[in-house]
């Protein structure tokens, strides 16, 4: 009887063997359905958000060859060409001086400076590429910005000589480099004929000192940023521009979701005028389901506008 159990059991063993095998691969697969659905659910969520930012600067008609034209700084260096005469060096430098007088600005004579003083007619420099387009100056390297369009360099030629007894020609000339364009009327100095009574408009005055008291800081702005969430798997895009007046230095870019930090992106800056795309897809997060979505840069550096360093992402139904 002991050997006819023995064998009965031995005959059972392959098949509950194959049982238990089938029953853990049911398991398995189950178990992995659960797993998929957890992180790749059927239905996915989807973020977006539009640039709304409220920081902006009046530009008044065509006063500049383009609206809110400046250099980074309102501490602007220039240096005048060896080969002018004595009076031309004489007249360019008390334009700048009357200039800085009037105004916000500093003018510093310095070698390589960013305005560079000729006094003789240069083989068409710069008008190929749109410059001078107002007279024998102007901006040279302009980077355009949403607020403020940076002027990077400028170069007046000095070719005629003033016979007044303020050097009407070399500040005409010098408003050119600072973005100005002419006047229509006669007894402005911006007037395309020059004559010794014309004065400085006060409304030129007025913008330079209006542009030029906003700090020389960057300014990161997001120009687009969406999200895709498919269970815990998130996929992000942004943009960010610097609108600003400085080159920006390091700064993170912090992902909040439903309040709670769940990504944080370094960046190691942003020149002015540039923007910066990033991309990133597949991140696992801890949380399944996320009603809201934020973005916010962190940055030790100061900005001209700190308001738009964050937004909120809408949810598309």
């Amino acid at each position: 009887i002991n050997l006819l159990i023995l064998n009965m059991e031995q005959e059972e063993n392959p098949k509950n063997t194959g049982k238990r095998i089938l029953s853990i691969l049911i398991g398995l697969f189950l178990v992995s359905l659960i797993v998929l659905y957890w992180l790749f659910p059927i239905n996915s969520i989807d973020f977006s958000f539009n640039s709304n930012s409220n920081f902006s600067i009046e530009s008044e008609g065509e006063m500049q060859f383009y609206p809110n034209m400046r250099f980074p700084s309102k501490s602007i260096t220039y240096e005048v060409d060896e080969t002018c005469s004595l009076q031309k060096k004489q007249d360019m430098n008390r334009a700048f001086e009357i200039i800085q007088e009037l105004t916000i600005l500093d003018f510093k004579i310095s070698e390589n400076g960013l305005i560079h003083v000729y006094c003789e007619k240069k083989s068409d420099k710069g008008t190929d590429k749109g410059f001078f387009i107002a007279g024998e100056g102007g901006p040279t390297n302009v980077t355009m910005g949403k607020y403020f369009n940076v002027i990077q360099g400028g170069e007046i030629i000095l070719i005629k000589n003033s016979d007044c007894e303020r050097p009407n020609v070399a500040i005409h000339e010098l408003l050119h480099v600072l973005g100005f364009n002419h006047s229509d009327n006669s007894n402005n100095i911006m007037y395309p004929v020059s004559k010794c009574k014309q004065t400085i408009g006060q409304d030129n005055l007025d913008k330079i000192n209006e542009l030029y008291a906003y700090p020389s800081l960057p300014d990161l702005e997001f120009e687009q940023a969406s999200a895709k969430m498919k269970g815990r798997v998130l996929d992000l895009n942004v943009t960010i521009k610097n609108e600003g007046l400085a080159d920006a230095g390091y700064f993170e870019i912090v992902v909040y979701g439903d309040g709670k930090e769940i990504k944080r992106i370094e960046s190691e800056g942003i020149q002015i005028g540039y923007s910066q795309k990033i991309t990133m897809v597949n991140n696992l997060i801890s949380k399944l389901k996320i009603d809201a979505m934020e973005f916010s840069i962190e940055a030790n550096f100061e900005e001209i506008n700190k308001d738009n360093n964050k937004i909120i992402l809408d949810m598309i139904n």
